[in-house]
Order: structure tokens, then sequence, then C-alpha cells
């Protein structure tokens, strides 16, 4: 998806420039854990896989990127919803959001979401238990559960009313265009204009929906963590905590591009574009391949045509 908007120009909309910045932050987010998760999963016969000082470098970097990229793409569905709210219910001020605003905005998502993460590695501490190593907070409890409440309550509860009032109202707008008007050319243009935002609308709820649901998982592991923390040293619950941690949360890095690509006709054009770039590249490599062999056995057969008639 970030090579397609990247490629082609026609994808290079103020929505996917928002999409593109989540993809960076959910990619950044699944090479960035899996240290994280070697170190308090993956258990061999002598110990935890990662040991120190790797394991203090996994713990760190993995709570600061699976809580940033957390952030980062919550504000990219607020501010997608944002977009298309002022696009929608006010066309003429669209042209207000410029592409400097929208850098500083793509930016702002990544200065807010450092501004609430860097608490989290700085406290985070490898736990020796036996011959096992986890990732914990050094915080007390109370702190810890002001710092994950006010995150909850800041990044998933109030983005979520933000969306769905912004949502709402742009569906009303959309439907009240489309009601029956006088048959001219201007108010045909409007409608299709309409239809086509409310199919971009359509894609943006299935992006919402699979992303909070996804993720829902996420906030249930810091509230059991919080909660019962003697669970995340139980081998029988390890792997249920594991995969709310990991696993779920990871999905919404490959069910966004299934979206897009199922139901944007731009994205499935670009798609098959870049397949048919990749068919081409691979046909002028296996040509060149193959010249350049050719000249190779031509090089080496000509020396032998003197020396036979010489003999």
């Amino acid at each position: 998806m970030i090579f397609s908007v990247y490629k082609y120009p026609i994808l290079r909309t103020s929505t996917n420039y928002y999409y593109v910045n989540m993809a960076v932050s959910d990619l950044i987010a699944s090479v960035t854990i899996w240290p994280l998760y070697l170190t308090d999963e993956i258990i061999t016969s002598s110990g935890s896989l990662l040991q120190e000082p790797l394991a203090t470098a996994a713990c760190k970097v993995g709570m600061f990127f699976r809580l940033a990229s957390t952030v980062v793409s919550i504000l990219s569905l607020v501010l997608i919803a944002v977009d298309r709210f002022i696009a929608t219910v006010f066309p003429l001020k669209a042209a207000l959001i410029t592409s400097k605003l929208r850098a500083a905005l793509l930016f702002a998502t990544w200065l807010i979401s450092t501004a609430y993460c860097f608490l989290a590695p700085y406290h985070s501490r490898v736990r020796k238990v036996g011959r096992e190593t986890f990732c914990r907070f050094a915080w007390n409890e109370m702190a810890t559960a002001i710092y994950f409440i006010t995150g909850l309550t800041l990044f998933t509860v109030m983005p979520l009313i933000t969306i769905i009032v912004l949502y709402l109202c742009i569906m009303r707008s959309l439907r009240r265009r489309l009601q029956p008007q006088e048959d001219t050319r201007a108010s045909k243009r409007q409608k299709n204009r309409s239809k086509q935002n409310e199919h971009v609308m359509k894609i943006f709820k299935s992006i919402v929906i699979a992303y909070f649901v996804t993720y829902s998982f996420f906030w249930v592991y810091f509230v059991l963590k919080i909660t019962f923390p003697e669970l995340s040293y139980k081998d029988s619950c390890k792997l249920i905590l594991g995969f709310t941690y990991f696993v779920l949360p990871s999905l919404s890095t490959a069910i966004n591009p299934v979206i897009l690509f199922a139901f944007s006709s731009n994205f499935r054009q670009a798609l098959r574009m870049l397949n048919l770039f990749s068919f081409r590249i691979t046909v002028n490599s296996v040509h060149v391949l193959n010249t350049s062999v050719q000249e190779r056995d031509g090089s080496t057969s000509d020396p032998a045509k003197p020396s036979q008639t010489l003999c």
C-alpha cells in the first residue's frame, strides 16, 4: 500500500496519506515488537530466548513502538474523519487543508505519540523470575493504572466517540444530497460525487471497525495485566496474553490493505499495474541474462574457429 501511493499520483489524496501514516506505524511496530515477544514468550530449556543485555533493549524498544503505533494509528483515523467531514459538509473550506498543513498534522501524530509513550521505555525494566525474563513497568500499581487509564481515555474512548459523531454527520449530509432533485447536469454531478464520498466512508467505516476490534484485545491485555499481574507469570496464561498483545493488534497491518485493495477501484488498478510492472522487470531481467549468456558463449567459441583453420 505504501509503495502504491508512492508510485501512482492518482492515489495521493489526503485520506490515503493518513492511511500510509497508519501503515508506516503498523509496519514499524510489527518489526520492533518481535524481540519483545522473544523475551517474554519464547522460553527454551535454558530460560528466555533473549537474555541481558538484549532483553532490556528489546523490552524498551518493543514497549515504546507498540504503544506509539497504537496512538499514531488512532490519531490518523481521527484525522481521516475530520478531513472527510470538512470535504463533505464544508466543501468550500477543503482548500484550506494544504499540503504543508497535512504534513504538519502527520508530524503531530508522531509528536503526540512520542510525548505520551516516552515514559513507557523509561520505566520499563526486565524482571528475572527463575530462568525466565519478563518486561514489566517499574512503577507502582497506582501510577501504572493512572497512566494506562489516561491513555485509554485520550486515545481510544474519546477518538472513537469523535469518529462516530463525525461519521454520522457525514452520512446525514450525503443522504440529504442524494435526495431527488431537478434532473440537471449539475445535480447529476453532485449525486455522483456524493456516491463516491459515501463509498469512501464505507471503506473508512470498515477500517475503523476492524482496527478497534483488533486493538480492543490490546487494552484487555493491559487491564488484565494491571488487575491480575500474576497471570503473566503462569504458563497456562502466557499463550492467551501473548496472543492478545502481539498477534491480534498486528492483524490490522494485514486487514487494512486488504480492505483498500478489495473495495477501492483505484487501489485495485494500482495493484494490477504493480503486477504488470514486476512482470516486465522479470522479463527484462531474464532477457538481459540470456543476452549476456549468449555473448559469453559467442566470445568463448570465436577463438576456436581460427585454431581449426590453422590446423
